[in-house]
């Protein structure tokens, strides 16, 4: 190598690989000096291993085959069209339209490549307009595709001979299982969840039943602060229930101690502490000696947690005592037009 230097100044070095089709080492590396720039060429090396994958390549979505380039471009691809890819013929290269701008795959049918998924055909019938011609199509893309085949809809028949009547339990817009099970006077209710009819309890009151003044234990100038009158027993019913309780005694206190009321109690299972659903009350006047018994509750009560219900298939008994609300004076229990009548309304 000249010490003495033949150009003194910053340059661009480009070194580029040639092919050695002989198979002799190069002796000499030409350089190549043009203004600024040199050009190194030297012998290319043997292949190295393959490198690491790379990141997972954009998909496409396969449009087929299309004759030329310039096919292609006269499609006047927008954005709207990214990810779109053709195999050109003429070149025999795969094009992928980026939104933006063709990329060329020159070498992507270069062998076969490995065996696709088993395709699973399956088929499926469509009725046509009457008249119309049979056609077929294949619906899908593979492994999934489907050949639909359309049949045209023949003429109507003649009108058929009058079915008996069915079931209505056995319609298909009724359901009638083990959860789902008819009892004594139920109706059928829409429900919303099952989108069917299923068996309820009938919304209307059951009963009644009633006792009158021959099945009450009266009495005058009576002391006790609670003392039981009457029992009535309802036998089980195939739903749970509310009693409604109405009725009429007469309990009236002493003339002469008008600081003394006595209210007429229904009660459910237990004449003292039974859960209450019948009260009429009674006025320390003498001269109101009636108790207009209605339905009533010791506690607030809304739906769906109502107060005062009998399970469903259980006998209970309803007692109607008398209870010295306030006041210590005595009272008298009169039975002439004694009576309580009871409804049962489904809970």
């Amino acid at each position: 190598m000249t010490e003495n230097p033949v150009f003194d100044d910053d340059i661009m070095i480009t070194m580029r690989g040639v092919a050695d089709s002989v198979g002799l080492p190069y002796t000499v590396n030409p350089v190549e000096l043009v203004d600024r720039e040199a050009l190194i060429e030297m012998r290319e090396g043997p292949a190295g291993p393959q490198g690491p994958a790379g990141e997972t390549a954009w998909p496409w979505n396969w449009q087929g085959d299309i004759a030329d380039v310039d096919a292609l471009r006269a499609l006047a691809l927008t954005t709207a069209d990214a990810r779109k890819a053709w195999r050109v013929v003429a070149d025999n290269a795969v094009y992928f339209w980026t939104g933006l701008e063709f990329i060329a795959f020159g070498n992507a049918f270069g062998k076969r490549g490995p065996r696709g998924a088993t395709s699973r055909m399956t088929g499926s019938g469509v009725a046509g307009p009457t008249g119309s011609a049979a056609a077929a199509q294949f619906v899908g893309q593979a492994p999934e595709q489907q050949l639909e085949i359309t049949f045209p809809r023949g003429e109507s028949g003649d009108e058929g001979v009058p079915g008996t009547a069915g079931r209505l339990q056995d319609a298909n817009d009724v359901l009638i299982d083990a959860e789902h099970a008819l009892g004594q006077n139920f109706v059928l209710a829409w429900d919303g969840a099952q989108q069917k009819f299923t068996p309820i309890p009938s919304p209307r009151l059951v009963g009644p039943w009633a006792i009158g003044q021959g099945q009450f234990n009266g009495g005058s100038n009576l002391d006790d602060d609670h003392r039981v009158l009457a029992a009535i027993t309802i036998p089980a019913q195939p739903m749970a229930w509310q009693p409604v309780v109405e009725g009429i005694v007469g309990v009236v206190s002493k003339p002469t101690d008008q600081s003394t009321a006595c209210h007429i109690e229904v009660r459910i299972g237990e004449p003292k502490e039974g859960e209450l659903v019948g009260l009429g009350v009674g006025s320390p006047s003498p001269s109101f000696g009636v108790a207009m018994v209605t339905p009533a509750y010791e506690h607030p009560t809304s739906p769906p947690q109502p107060l005062g219900v009998v399970p469903a298939n259980r006998t209970v008994t309803l007692y109607v005592s008398v209870r010295r609300a306030y006041g210590s004076g005595r009272y008298t229990v009169s039975l002439y037009g004694a009576q309580v009548i009871v409804y049962a309304r489904p809970a």
